[in-house]
């Protein structure tokens, strides 16, 4: 089985008690914790939110799979880390100086709550991708009444990215076995990545595009398809969905409400 397929296709090895959880449920937990991320702008409550996030992930048994996007995104964290402690517009507290080049705390707190946020982001996914499967996912859907091509539309984008990460994994590999790119640096690894960062767009899509031709062919479209029923037994599925979901109402609104007060 390739790499791509087996990604896509998302055999979970460990299922635990997330496989009482219903697809829905596990998403509304990850829009949670990114809602709440954004709405406090305490460092100390952000760094809270990442260690639940992690916690979650790791009793789920898939901490692994989170493993590459934190490295990418660490990168990502430290660059901002080092510009707005720089140039953050309202910089005015020194905080360190090294060689000459002054740091300040406000950019620095700036940037420390951004990347909280950015790791709760990237942790809440990585739970909902690593414990379900498209399958499960589709089925699932299907069966509480989404339409075939909705199902179908949030499916690819939810899993883009690791079609993105698998597709450029096989593109090192075959690079490393030519001899190029062997990659023993960082700044190598980013080097070999932006030559490829089109191509390996327009691939993804393309893959997505003879995805949905195929199962258009298989009759997957049609209007007298009957769907098919998830294995699973999930547990207090309405109260779960109702929870949560009028807390993402909750902390939507009380975003807005202090983004409108500023107004006032």
């Amino acid at each position: 089985m390739n790499e791509p397929n087996s990604i896509l296709q998302g055999s979970v090895a460990h299922r635990g008690w997330t496989s009482v959880v219903d697809p829905v449920t596990k998403l509304l937990m990850a829009l949670d914790l990114a809602l709440l991320s954004f709405c406090f702008t305490n460092l100390l409550v952000e760094i809270t939110l990442v260690f639940v996030a992690l916690v979650i992930l790791l009793i789920s048994k898939a901490g692994k799979s989170a493993v590459h996007a934190i490295e990418f995104s660490s990168f990502l964290i430290f660059t901002m880390l080092i510009i707005q402690g720089l140039f953050y517009s309202h910089n005015q507290t020194l905080l360190v100086s090294v060689v000459g080049i002054r740091f300040y705390q406000e950019g620095l707190l700036y940037a420390a709550t951004m990347g909280c946020r950015i790791f709760v982001i990237i942790l809440a996914t990585s739970f909902f991708m690593t414990t379900t499967t498209v399958s499960e996912n589709s089925k699932y859907l299907e069966q509480v009444g989404l339409s075939y091509k909705a199902v179908y539309v949030l499916m690819s984008v939810c899993y883009i990215l690791p079609e993105m990460m698998a597709n450029m994994k096989k593109i090192q590999m075959a690079q490393r076995a030519r001899g190029i790119n062997q990659q023993k640096t960082i700044l190598e690894k980013i080097k070999s990545i932006l030559p490829v960062l089109v191509p390996l767009v327009i691939k993804t899509l393309d893959q997505s595009m003879e995805r949905s031709i195929a199962l258009r062919l298989r009759g997957f479209n049609s209007p007298h398809r009957v769907a098919l029923k998830s294995a699973n037994l999930y547990r207090h599925e309405m109260v779960n969905h109702r929870g949560l979901s009028l807390l993402a109402i909750i902390l939507i609104g009380w975003k807005l409400w202090i983004i409108g007060s500023k107004f006032i």
